[in-house]
């Protein structure tokens, strides 16, 4: 990608990215497919293998090919949510901080540049998260899924962030470990730097601009933000 402006703020995922966010993910998928299949969904467009979003995303199709009108599908989904921000919360109590990424943080700091949070977690939890670990005055701004109408990888959500920070898409570096993180970048023309932590599948970045794996992070990291500064 052809950068056409100068990198004001550096985006950041949360989960995988920043932290190691200990959620029990198989029973938050667990209890969102029981939730769809209790309205409704066959268990077999369900997948325990596939993520919340996705088989939300799924069941929404569904729920619209049969009908359900915009406050009968809302209802579903706040379900959904309160149900899963209980699992968030004991997770975000426990976070712990990825190797060398406040090494990379104090150096963006340094150079007076501004930083973001763009996660799935709800606001409240993802500031927890940044509480226990001792990160959160890094940050400028943090959106989470309750601060956007559509979530990652739709542009609402980096959007969002670009209109509080007032800069433009191209004047931002997304960074992240999974493919919404990724996708989020490319929808808007921004700069994206995929993260190879433990849990990514480096089949999920492969669109991103530059992959670094986590043992990279400390020196890597810095080296190819300080490229496009």
């Amino acid at each position: 990608m052809q950068l056409k402006s100068k990198i004001k703020v550096i985006v950041w995922d949360l989960d995988g990215t920043i932290i190691h966010f200990k959620i029990d993910s198989m029973g938050a998928r667990r209890i969102t497919i029981d939730i769809l299949r209790s309205h409704g969904i066959n268990k077999k467009k369900l997948s325990i293998k596939k993520g919340i979003m996705d088989n939300i995303e799924a069941a929404q199709e569904l729920f619209i090919s049969r009908g359900y009108n915009s406050n009968q599908i809302d209802e579903i989904l706040k379900e959904i949510d309160s149900e899963i921000s209980k699992i968030e919360y004991k997770a975000a109590l426990d976070a712990s901080v990825i190797m060398g990424i406040e090494d990379v943080l104090k150096f963006i700091k340094e150079r007076n540049l501004k930083q973001a949070i763009y996660t799935l977690n709800k606001h409240k939890h993802a500031k927890i998260s940044l509480e226990k670990v001792d990160l959160l005055g890094y940050f400028d701004v943090i959106i989470g899924r309750d601060n956007v109408n559509n979530a990652k990888p739709h542009p609402d959500h980096l959007l969002e962030i670009c209109k509080r920070l007032q800069v433009k898409p191209n004047e931002i570096i997304v960074i992240g470990d999974t493919s919404r993180d990724i996708e989020g970048a490319i929808r808007v023309g921004a700069y994206s730097i995929a993260l190879l932590t433990k849990l990514a599948k480096i089949e999920a970045l492969q669109k991103a601009d530059i992959l670094i794996e986590e043992r990279e992070i400390p020196t890597k990291l810095r080296k190819e933000i300080e490229k496009l500064l």
